[in-house]
């Protein structure tokens, strides 16, 4: 790379959340990824505990928390990936994220030129995050999210401000409490949120109706067979198993954990977002089939 296309690659790191439990989805997503973007210019890191990930063709690395910490949190393994990173921002994936098509570089690096101008965005989330009406941007295929809008954070592809996405997190963060509750952290963040208009989801592209490949850590067998198959992976589905056709909703126990968690992170903000919640579903019963 010349030494401008090396600077812009530096401004830049691909965070891949996963975990040493996940690693045998490693080889699927790397296959894919050098498959649909040989030419992406920013390093990969693996957020995950103690197991180096590797990729042949792809400059991954692992980040690993220290090694006296007996069962680091993944808000805590999250924010230290993150803090530990020289760059201004970060592109952040799950590992079930298995592309399909290609990757458009091209805005991604628009992306990156739009932050750099105006230091009050936070984020451009590369899919489409639902709601009601959306005020228009400025940013081409991009719309605004608006302050009280539900999963205003959320795990989808994005380009983040990494120092705005780890003013948005905290230790005791699980995914799934993070992007639910933590999403009122927003509320009164000084940032901009944008998010690719509906038909504009087209610069990383992976199966995101059915949340990626895995699916409460089971294979999603219509995503992944195809292809582990497509790469000539050495992959059983078997061993970690397969999910349900139709999705099984979350057990009374279940969805009271994720309650006393969700106060935990947000206090009394909680109540707001089970009432957005409400309100989301209310509006989608009423609108036409």
């Amino acid at each position: 790379m010349t030494d401008l296309s090396t600077r812009k690659a530096e401004r830049c790191v691909v965070v891949v959340n996963s975990c040493d439990a996940y690693a045998d989805i490693w080889p699927l997503f790397f296959a894919a990824f050098k498959d649909r973007w040989p030419d992406c210019p920013f390093p990969l890191v693996v957020n995950t505990e103690s197991l180096d990930a590797a990729a042949p063709g792809l400059r991954v690395s692992s980040h690993v928390i220290a090694a006296n910490e007996p069962s680091p949190s993944w808000g805590a393994r999250l924010l230290s990936t993150l803090k530990d990173q020289p760059s201004e921002y970060v592109l952040m994936l799950f590992d079930d994220f298995v592309l399909e098509e290609q990757v458009d570089g091209k805005a991604i690096n628009q992306c990156i030129e739009w932050m750099d101008a105006d230091p009050t965005i936070t984020v451009f989330y590369l899919s489409h995050v639902p709601g009601s009406a959306r005020p228009t941007s400025d940013y081409r295929g991009f719309e605004v999210i608006p302050r009280l809008t539900n999963y205003r954070l959320n795990s989808a592809p994005a380009v983040w401000r990494r120092q705005h996405l780890i003013e948005l997190t905290r230790a005791d963060d699980n995914p799934w409490i993070w992007e639910l509750f933590g999403t009122s952290r927003t509320f009164f963040h000084h940032g901009q949120y944008f998010c690719a208009q509906p038909g504009h989801e087209t610069t990383y592209r992976y199966n995101y109706t059915t949340g990626g490949a895995i699916y409460r850590g089971k294979w999603v067998s219509q995503v992944a067979g195809p292809l582990i198959e497509r790469y000539g992976l050495d992959i059983d589905l078997r061993e970690r198993g397969v999910a349900p056709a139709q999705g099984s909703p979350r057990t009374l126990a279940e969805k009271l954990r994720m309650l006393v968690q969700g106060f935990r992170a947000s206090g009394s903000l909680a109540l707001l977002i089970i009432g957005l919640l409400l309100l989301s579903k209310l509006r989608a019963r009423k609108e036409p089939a």
